[in-house]
């Protein structure tokens, strides 16, 4: 059993609800992602070129290197992250029609109306972790074409067009409708690469205990949240 063993499944409402709020928090640094962002990251993560360990990845959730109060709370909100990970990748792997993303919602003149933006920056955080790896999908019309939704609410550029161009904006819930089907043809173009590469466990990821800790405090995690001891 590693330090990240959770109940396994997915995260309920109300881990989801925690583990934002932890997000959002003063434990976490600016930068920290909330829970919108965070799912958009996860699903770059599960669909990309190349498999990226934990200790690349897990410091830009929190936003900052983390000062843990207890290992508890480590493994508790680690977990967390990890879990709703796998679901993420198993369910896309399982059942890859009934996928999706995990928005915000606002309600305007009587209509609930998608929040897109934080998923999709986090889904473009993802990416940027590996930009050569990805570059091969970029650089093709195909590529393009699968990205344009996401890149058009993730990234500065794509924010000025939205302002430059009205008629853009008012296809707002037509792009939110579209993120499924853009991460199915993104999902398809890589998977005979990940295949390759990777076998799929529905169990957290095991960390060596002389490896870099994925909490991103860059100890050796025997030494950090695979310790006995209340950490930093």
């Amino acid at each position: 059993m590693t330090a990240f063993q959770e109940t396994p499944g997915p995260l309920s409402d109300e881990e989801l609800e925690e583990l934002d709020q932890f997000l959002m928090s003063d434990a976490t640094g600016e930068e920290a992602m909330d829970i919108s962002m965070l799912d958009g990251f996860l699903t770059a993560l599960a669909i990309a070129p190349n498999n990226l360990p934990p200790s690349r990845w897990m410091p830009i959730v929190w936003g900052r290197e983390m000062l843990w109060e207890s290992q508890q709370q480590a493994q508790r909100m680690m977990g967390y992250v990890f879990r709703h990970a796998n679901e993420i990748l198993f369910h896309l792997r399982e059942e890859p029609e009934t996928f999706e993303p995990l928005l915000y919602e606002r309600e305007h003149e009587g209509k609930t109306i998608p929040i897109i933006d934080e998923w999709c920056t986090g889904f473009v955080k993802g990416m940027a972790l590996d930009e050569p790896g990805w570059r091969p999908m970029m650089d093709t019309e195909e590529g393009d074409d699968m990205l344009y939704p996401i890149l058009l609410y993730g990234t500065e550029a794509g924010w000025k067009e939205l302002l430059d161009n009205p008629l853009l904006a008012d296809r707002h819930e037509e792009f939110a409708a579209s993120l499924g089907d853009c991460i199915m043809a993104i999902q398809e173009w890589w998977l005979p690469i990940r295949k390759a590469k990777s076998t799929i466990r529905r169990e957290e990821p095991k960390v060596g205990r002389n490896a870099p800790c994925p909490c991103g405090s860059g100890k050796k995690f025997k030494q950090c949240c695979g310790g006995k001891k209340i950490l930093h």
